[in-house]
């Protein structure tokens, strides 16, 4: 019971790790890599994993460009399991360049049963 409690409170809860196999990318170019999924210390049920590409401006809110990717699933993380994903997107062809202001990340959030989630952020480098 106090397992199911600390994960609740995300302590030793499932943890979502997206592993890109390149960050530095041009508009238009694929990025790819896995999702790996960790179990915690107790088994909990997975309801989706989603990813969005988000643009953050020093002085400004992060802001959600578009939709990356949703899997939905209906799957339990076993304690302790290990499961991969595979990724694959294709960014935008318009996406301005990474500079000292402007920055990208992959915004990636596991959500658990009760609406439990768990997030991973990946900065990439856009170049031209």
């Amino acid at each position: 019971m106090i397992t199911k409690v600390l994960s609740k409170l995300k302590i030793g809860s499932p943890k979502v790790d997206l592993i890109l196999n390149r960050n530095e990318l041009t508009p238009g170019s694929t990025v790819s890599g896995s999702f790996h999924l960790h179990g915690g210390w107790v088994s909990q049920r997975v309801n989706r994993l989603e990813c969005d590409l988000v643009k953050e401006q020093t002085g400004r809110k992060p802001e959600f460009v578009e939709p990356v990717t949703t899997v939905l699933m209906s799957k339990t993380i076993e304690a302790n399991d290990k499961t991969e994903i595979p990724f694959h997107y294709q960014l935008p062809e318009e996406l301005p360049p990474t500079t000292d202001t402007i920055t990208y990340r992959l915004r990636t959030k596991i959500v658990f049963k009760d609406d439990v989630k768990s997030f991973d952020h990946d900065e990439i480098i856009i170049s031209n």
